[in-house]
């Protein structure tokens, strides 16, 4: 089920400290660029578990900072918001499809190796015992 965001317009919910509200948006920006910076160490496209995991973080911070963004969207400069958004947007479908094509070649490789008969690589032990 979707989660509702809260209103910040709505009286009962009392004024927003622009404080708060720069602590959270710098925190959400500050997680961003850090799984930023760990996609491209790992190397975006590797199908590794580290490169899965700064894929992962990359994609989750740019879900939450689009949500922050939408969340007090009536508090920031509107144009500057709707501007971003759909950028956030972009990136987490990339890494979507990433995903999937990682997952997707991993599956494949393991079929290959099977049907020829040779050992299964190291890192997907693990993968052909739960299979």
């Amino acid at each position: 089920m979707a989660q509702r965001h809260p209103d910040p317009t709505h009286p009962a919910a009392g004024p927003v400290p622009a404080a708060a509200l720069e602590r959270h948006l710098r925190a959400r920006a500050t997680e961003f660029l850090r799984a930023l910076r760990a996609h491209r160490e790992a190397g975006a496209g590797a199908a590794t578990g580290e490169s899965a995991e700064a894929a992962r973080a990359l994609r989750r911070s740019a879900r939450r900072l689009s949500a922050g963004l939408h969340t007090f969207q009536p508090l920031l400069d509107r144009d500057w918001a709707q501007a971003l958004s759909p950028e956030l947007a972009w990136v987490s479908g990339t890494l979507a499809v990433e995903h999937g094509c990682t997952a997707r070649l991993e599956r494949l490789l393991l079929a290959l190796h099977r049907l020829s008969g040779a050992p299964v690589f190291p890192g997907q032990a693990a993968t052909a015992s739960g299979a």
